[in-house]
């Protein structure tokens, strides 16, 4: 669920920036994540929100040939190891194993694309 990332949004005041910087990709944060990451580390503010907001429509096919520079110019660091590709090292669209479902990447949305993370992307 992404519930909390949402809110986080727009508690945060991004969300009324996204607009302006359309089109973006969003490396979305699970419930857990954040919830991990507030236990921590501290309040999911602003800074926090943007690192997962990428200037430009990028599928997962092309992260990691993209220049991934978030909406407030910080640039983030493409990986692949072990069959997975990562963004600042968390990994992005996680397969899960058994019954349980994989977090899902490549939503597409009006403004561009929304890939599902299991931890926070912090800086390197």
């Amino acid at each position: 669920s992404f519930g909390l990332f949402c809110e986080r949004l727009a508690s945060s005041g991004v969300m009324a920036t996204l607009d302006a910087a359309a089109p973006v990709t969003v490396f979305a944060p699970t419930d857990l994540a954040i919830q991990s990451y507030e236990l921590t580390r501290g309040p999911y503010d602003a800074a926090a929100v943007s690192r997962c907001i990428v200037q430009g429509s990028i599928p997962s096919s092309a992260v990691g040939s993209s220049a991934l520079t978030t909406i407030t110019n910080e640039a983030l660091t493409y990986s692949r190891k072990f069959r997975k590709d990562f963004v600042n090292d968390v990994i992005v669209g996680e397969k899960t194993f058994g019954p349980f479902d994989d977090f899902p990447i490549d939503v597409q949305c009006d403004n561009g694309f929304i890939h599902s993370v299991g931890q926070c992307i912090e800086p390197l």
